[in-house]
């Protein structure tokens, strides 16, 4: 995977509460934050829709893997159930489960 590369991030992470959600958000853009990419980081979270402790994400983007693995595996950390997928075109290529799924 390369930068050009259009990776597509979907799924859906629930929170035992509306702050732990808050909170997920808050070091994901923190995360994002540290690659200083603000036009990055302002698509990001306009892909990320809420409702009460459910985070829903739909993106495409060229961000680097390791960008987005830091990204979702800090959302993921939080959450007690649920995953986002990356794929490429077709491909899965990464999977970032809940941290409730211990």
């Amino acid at each position: 995977m390369t930068m050009h590369d259009v990776v597509h991030f979907h799924g859906t992470y629930r929170y035992a509460t509306r702050e732990n959600l808050e909170h997920a958000i808050s070091s994901a853009r923190a995360v994002l934050a540290e690659d200083d990419a603000a036009e990055i980081e302002a698509a990001w979270l306009r892909s990320f829709v809420t409702r009460g402790t459910l985070l829903t994400v739909n993106l495409k983007s060229r961000i680097d893997g390791f960008s987005a693995a830091a990204v979702f595996d800090t959302l993921a950390a939080q959450a007690v159930e649920g995953a986002v997928e990356a794929s490429l075109g077709d491909t899965h290529i990464d999977f970032f489960p809940s941290g409730g799924r211990d």
